[in-house]
């Protein structure tokens, strides 16, 4: 590799941290479902638009990923680019529950190009530059970009009071810059796929498959992933019914985003002091907590759910990210990250679907107290799965 090339793959890193910055700023993200609601949604039609960020993902994210494997992964992530600026130009117009689901399928197949190809292009473009030991501090940053455009982006709270389609608008010019920045990426070194697609996903599975705590890890770390989104989704309403001005609603986005922020800074720091399975619990018990605030239906619980979540976001992706891109080699490395967010989006999917119909009969805390038990029930089972050291995870330098 020459110098010129040697100088391209490192200033991807880069690119990805401004493209992640700009994806992060979606300014309706603070009102979203309020949005929604004040579009005539009800909870139930918003639990269904909402789904679209899960079916999309389901049906395009392990197609997408075996063509990042075989052909190429910037095509991908242009491509991702190209379904967010669409999104927001719909959602600048829509106003019927139809083309409110259409924008956010769009989402959801930006989602689904980026979930497991951004983890995979930022892991070989370091592999080729021989820096995959700083993977964890190099994608905490990434993540800390993220958030840092999501609290530029809770002004949008207060531009939606104003003009509601506004938010969407500059949504769309910021998104229009993450594409010119997608096309400037330049192609990681990786070994190539020659697998048929059905083969190559069953030798990506084989590779998580091959260790059980490795699947282990990665069913429950994507359980906890889904219900940690889920919190998000229900959050608006919850204010919303509690009689809290709409005024304020950027402010508690920022204070979510500020604290997932700390979470990805904070990573690095924690990882040098605490092994895999404390990571573990770690999630486990924010989780736990979260989703018992929530179920109290208190303001200020309700608050502290959300800090705390905010906290487990910003750093689930560099853990699980980490795990996998150790285990599974280039040329199946996409589609493998695929198939974890594929557990965590068809675990988000179900929660909602049933969270939604149960707040719609009874309350949002009951539905709330269900996920608790399930988190419960996961703690137990990772805390006997792990009574005793594993050789297959220590040994992978996890």
């Amino acid at each position: 590799m020459n110098g010129t090339d040697q100088k391209s793959l490192e200033g991807n890193i880069n690119k990805i941290c401004w493209m992640t910055f700009l994806d992060g700023m979606w300014f309706p993200g603070a009102v979203f479902v309020i949005f929604l609601l004040d579009n005539g949604m009800n909870l139930a039609q918003v639990g269904l638009i909402l789904s679209a960020n899960a079916i999309m993902p389901f049906l395009f994210d392990i197609p997408s990923s075996i063509w990042a494997d075989r052909y190429s992964r910037k095509s991908m992530l242009i491509l991702m680019s190209a379904a967010y600026l669409l999104q927001n130009a719909i959602y600048t117009f829509a106003h019927s529950f139809d083309m409110l689901f259409v924008a956010t399928c769009f989402n959801g197949i930006g989602t689904a190009l980026s979930l497991g190809i951004t983890g995979a292009f930022v892991y070989d473009t370091l592999i080729s530059v021989g820096k995959e030991g700083r993977y964890e501090k190099i994608q905490s940053k990434i993540t800390a970009y993220r958030y840092a455009g999501a609290l530029l982006a809770s002004v949008g709270g207060f531009i939606y009071l104003a003009n509601p389609r506004a938010v969407f608008l500059l949504a769309a010019i910021v998104t229009t810059a993450s594409l010119f920045i997608a096309f400037a990426l330049k192609e990681p070194f990786r070994g190539k796929s020659i697998s048929k697609p059905l083969g190559h996903i069953k030798e990506g599975l084989a590779f998580l498959f091959k260790h059980k705590i490795i699947w282990h890890l990665v069913v429950t770390f994507s359980l906890m992933a889904g219900i940690c989104e889920l919190l998000f989704n229900f959050y608006q309403p919850v204010m919303k019914s509690a009689g809290i001005p709409l005024a304020y609603f950027g402010i508690i986005y920022f204070f979510a985003n500020s604290f997932s922020f700390l979470g990805a800074v904070a990573y690095p720091k924690l990882r040098e002091h605490i092994d895999w399975r404390k990571i573990m619990l770690l999630y486990l018990l924010v989780t736990l907590f979260a989703t018992s605030s929530f179920a109290t239906g208190s303001q200020f619980l309700i608050v502290a759910a959300i800090a705390v979540a905010s906290v487990s976001l910003g750093m689930q992706g560099i853990f699980i990210g980490n795990v996998i891109n150790k285990i599974v080699p280039s040329s199946h490395r996409a589609v493998a990250l695929s198939i974890q967010t594929q557990m965590h989006l068809i675990f988000n999917f179900i929660l909602l679907v049933a969270v939604s119909g149960i707040s719609e009969k009874f309350s949002i805390s009951a539905g709330m107290l269900l996920v608790s038990v399930i988190v419960i029930i996961a703690s137990a089972a990772f805390l006997k799965l792990t009574g005793k050291r594993i050789a297959a995870v220590e040994n992978s330098g996890i």
